[in-house]
């Protein structure tokens, strides 16, 4: 007769069974969970960077020029012209970096620097939008 023997806990194979298991599991998933990241913070930086080109056009329509900056700073002190027609300005882009900013009383040029990650860098390539709400992407 075969004597069975009750086992209340795992042994010490199918521990590092599973854990090699789920070690797999992490190194297939974790690459496209930060690209997703990489992917979510670009766009929430370009979506900023409109809104700010948004208000400059605003004001454009209201005043008949541009307002002059020579700094992001500018853009985001309290006494901005801008505040006029956004609640708040970005001070950074997603990954905490500052925008650029050259403008005049005719032209604009805002710009952000892409994804800092070198092995997305060609699919979030730094970008600008110009007078005229004109977005574009540009190499470094």
């Amino acid at each position: 007769m075969i004597k069975r023997i009750n086992r209340k806990a795992f042994s010490l194979v199918e521990m590092m069974i599973v854990v090699v298991i789920l070690g797999l599991l992490f190194s297939l998933v974790l690459p496209a969970f930060k690209s997703n990241v990489d992917k979510t913070k670009y766009e929430t930086s370009v979506m900023n960077l409109k809104s700010v080109a948004k208000a400059m056009e605003q004001y454009y329509l209201s005043k008949g020029k541009y307002p002059t900056f020579k700094s992001w700073d500018e853009i985001t002190a309290e006494n901005s012209p801008l505040m006029e027609y956004l609640s708040e300005v970005p001070k950074v882009d997603g990954w905490g970096r500052p925008f650029s900013v050259q403008s005049s009383d005719n032209h604009y040029e805002l710009r952000g620097l892409g994804s800092p990650n070198e092995q997305l860098k060609d699919e979030f390539k730094p970008y600008q939008i110009t007078t005229d709400m004109k977005f574009s992407t540009r190499s470094n």
